[in-house]
């Protein structure tokens, strides 16, 4: 039975109570086949698995947590990421149940003999791992105020990894993933080389210099070409503008023809490239033990700040984000990265559900 008052975090939350309400035991395991679960990572002297004596069973079960139901950040609390078909396959004694969520209003207690665990692995198989590109919010975190709009600046990665955009908490996909990212991708490995790379993206030290540098000059927001265009006039604006970069000018014609610019639209900065990766560095960190929720907190509200005062609008920091991603990434071949660098620029600005229509920028 829901209970009053209580609000699901997540879809997947939903689903699972809903499949509960209608007593529909194949529901409940297709609202968690394709989902990653949750399992508490041992701390040193425990046993590698948390089981426990449940009194909703009258037996032993394995509990696993869906994301939604992630306790609060604390620093010795690691979860490992698992799968139900992973489940299946190691499940250790065919007397324990799973335990989803134990304790909670959204608490599944599933059978795991043999043939339960044929029928986990049969709709993992049938809905799939859940796939990459959407769109999630979790209801329990922030939704308005500066540290939503904070978080929203991240959105195009939480959006790629369909983890949802306005969490800032227990992890991003695991703490080992996590981690791993940060040190593959950013050379970060402890608390002090994040710190810099954080500083680093905040003060926008990684975009594409050349093409930043134009932008500005043509937008007037650097001082120095600012004073030169009062000087000079017109002729100084028909100057930087042919000192645009020529991918830059194939970019933003072809974002005029895909809606990703209006008709006479242009792109004022790449920043925003630095900014998305500054929001994820920081829910990476956080993840990975290397920083605390409220120095994350500080970090993500920067990063909204910085968005303010490089941008005057959603619109304009999507298109900034999504030249900037081209210009590192695709490199002017226009293919599978320009498709996706697509899909999270129309995710994020089509979709009612998506902070870039539902809060405001400033």
């Amino acid at each position: 039975m829901a209970t009053p008052g209580w609000m699901p975090p997540t879809e997947t939350e939903r689903r699972l109570c809903e499949a509960t309400a209608r007593g529909d035991w194949n529901g409940q395991i297709a609202a968690i086949a394709g989902e990653d679960l949750y399992l508490a990572a041992p701390q040193q002297g425990q046993d590698p698995l948390p089981v426990y004596d449940d009194p909703a069973t009258g037996g032993k079960c394995l509990p696993v947590l869906t994301r939604g139901m992630l306790p609060p950040w604390q620093p010795q609390q690691l979860f490992d990421r698992v799968t139900l078909e992973e489940l299946a396959q190691d499940w250790p004694h065919d007397q324990w149940r799973l335990a989803v969520n134990p304790a909670t209003p959204a608490a599944v207690y599933l059978a795991a003999t043999p043939p339960h665990r044929a029928t986990w692995t049969a709709m993992r198989a049938h809905y799939g791992v859940r796939p990459g590109g959407l769109l999630a919010t979790h209801y329990g975190g922030p939704l308005t105020g500066p540290l939503a709009q904070g978080l929203a600046c991240g959105a195009p990665l939480a959006v790629h990894h369909s983890v949802p955009w306005n969490e800032l908490g227990t992890l991003f996909l695991d703490p080992a993933t996590d981690a791993r990212t940060l040190h593959e991708q950013w050379s970060v490995t402890d608390p002090a080389t994040w710190q810099q790379r954080l500083s680093q993206l905040l003060a926008g030290q990684f975009v594409p210099a050349p093409a930043e540098a134009a932008l500005r000059r043509r937008a007037g927001t650097d001082e120095g070409a600012a004073k030169a265009e009062a000087r000079e006039g017109t002729a100084e604006a028909d100057v930087q503008e042919a000192e645009l970069p020529e991918l830059v000018t194939r970019y933003e014609d072809r974002f005029r023809t895909d809606g990703l610019l209006p008709p006479d639209g242009r792109v004022v900065s790449v920043l925003a490239l630095d900014l998305v990766h500054a929001v994820n560095l920081v829910r990476w960190g956080l993840s990975a033990r290397l920083c605390a929720p409220q120095q994350a907190e500080q970090a993500v509200l920067e990063a909204g700040a910085r968005a303010r005062e490089g941008y005057g609008s959603w619109e304009e920091f999507a298109a900034g984000y999504a030249l900037g991603r081209l210009l590192a990434y695709d490199q002017g071949w226009f293919g599978p990265q320009y498709a996706e660098t697509l899909h999270l620029h129309r995710t994020l600005t089509q979709d009612p559900a998506s902070p870039w229509r539902a809060l405001p920028f400033a």
